[in-house]
């Protein structure tokens, strides 16, 4: 299966059991993103994050757009959701 300009995020686990979306590169030696996060939730964390975006229980949304994490993996399959319907 060929996937490339399929994929825009992986969702993984580590090994604290904490759960992370990560936007694929636009090629293996890239740090250019597919589709970065959303740019409003960039460099927010906690608390703060959840409101914003309404998704309880985030950590944090890396400053580039390129990571964001949550305590559960339904949470941050909501997070890869609500990127998709971004602009």
């Amino acid at each position: 299966m060929n996937a490339v300009g399929e994929v825009l995020y992986v969702l993984y686990p580590d090994k604290a059991g904490k759960w992370y979306v990560r936007a694929v590169s636009v090629a293996p030696s890239s740090f250019v993103c597919r589709k970065a996060l959303p740019e409003p939730w960039r460099g927010v964390r906690d608390e703060k994050l959840s409101d914003l975006c309404g998704v309880p229980g985030c950590i944090f949304a890396h400053a580039t757009g390129f990571v964001g994490g949550n305590v559960t993996y339904h949470g941050v399959l909501e997070m890869a959701k609500l990127s998709l319907k971004e602009a």
